[in-house]
Order: C-alpha cells, then sequence, then structure tokens
C-alpha cells in the first residue's frame, strides 16, 4: 500500500480540518450535521486560504495589528456561506436561509466575544479580492481590526463565478 506523506503547517491543519467537518456531516459536533454542499469544494481552496490569509497579515502587521490565525469552526462558517452564494448565485450577508453571519458562526459550536465577516464575488484571485476588500472602508475596517484574533476563509465557485468569505472573531 502506497501512503501519501504530507507537510502542513498549523494554518493548513485548521484549514483542513473546517474542510472535513463541511464534507461531512456530524464532523463539527454532537448533534450539529454539515449540509450537503451545493457546490464542489475545490482543491485549491487550501491553497487559496493560506494565500488570503498571509495577505491579510501583511496588511495588519503595516498597522501593527497582531496576526490572524486560521481556526476550524470560522473556517466552516466562511466556507458553508461562500457555497451557499455559489448555489444561490447571489452576494449578500443573509443566506438563502435566511441565516445571519451569528447564526452561522453559532452552528459551529464557536464561542466568540466579536464577530465581523466580509464576503465578495467575482475576483478571480486572492490578490485580487484582497484589493476589492482593501479599497472598502468597511472591508478593510475588518480585517486590520485589532480586537480580531482568529479567521475562517470560504472561498466556492457558481457558475464560472468565485464567492469569498471572511470570518472574523475573537473567542470568549
Amino acid at each position: 500500500m502506497n501512503l501519501l506523506k504530507l507537510r502542513l503547517r498549523p494554518q493548513s491543519i485548521a484549514l483542513v480540518t473546517a474542510l472535513v467537518a463541511v464534507m461531512l456531516p456530524g464532523a463539527i459536533g454532537p448533534g450539529v450535521t454539515a449540509p450537503a454542499p451545493a457546490v464542489a469544494v475545490a482543491p485549491a481552496n487550501l491553497a487559496v486560504a493560506e494565500e488570503l490569509l498571509q495577505l491579510v497579515n501583511a496588511e495588519r502587521q503595516r498597522v501593527n495589528a497582531p496576526p490572524l490565525t486560521l481556526n476550524a469552526q470560522l473556517t466552516t462558517a466562511a466556507q458553508r456561506h461562500s457555497e451557499d452564494m455559489a448555489a444561490s448565485r447571489r452576494l449578500s450577508h443573509t443566506g438563502s436561509d435566511g441565516s445571519t453571519m451569528r447564526s452561522r458562526i453559532d452552528a459551529t459550536q464557536y464561542q466568540w466575544s466579536t464577530i465581523g465577516e466580509n464576503v465578495a464575488m467575482g475576483q478571480p484571485t486572492a490578490a485580487a479580492v484582497m484589493a476589492a476588500w482593501m479599497n472598502s472602508p468597511g472591508h478593510r475596517q475588518n480585517m486590520l481590526n485589532p480586537a480580531f484574533t482568529e479567521l475562517g476563509i470560504g472561498y466556492a465557485n457558481g457558475a464560472g463565478r468565485p464567492y469569498w468569505t471572511q470570518v472574523f472573531a475573537r473567542p470568549r
């Protein structure tokens, strides 16, 4: 039997854990099931998320804000929302089922003290979506907010159009 050996960085492990939670029902905790993905999760999501995390932390470093770390629960919330937006082909902070940022985060059982969310549609790369968010005062404020310590990243394609979600939080 051939075994594939992977060397993952801590942020990669968090993202892989979150993607497994999204794709395997019941993986994120008792009584909580992940919906079947309406949009296929691309294998490149791990690389895209790592690149976006690095870009965000580079901007945070410029303003002396502490770096964010990836969190599996927040990534689950972000990924589910990106998939929902891609499946419904609409950009919104409200899910097609009426879910809100708060309800999506709470569904992962993440215990938070403060939260924020950025969404985007259409930018083909992590660098392009980062530039769009940095040029928007509200999105920029979320990314540079020193109160946030953790990040979840979601990315999905629907009808050939990329949908992005960032979920920011500080745990209790």
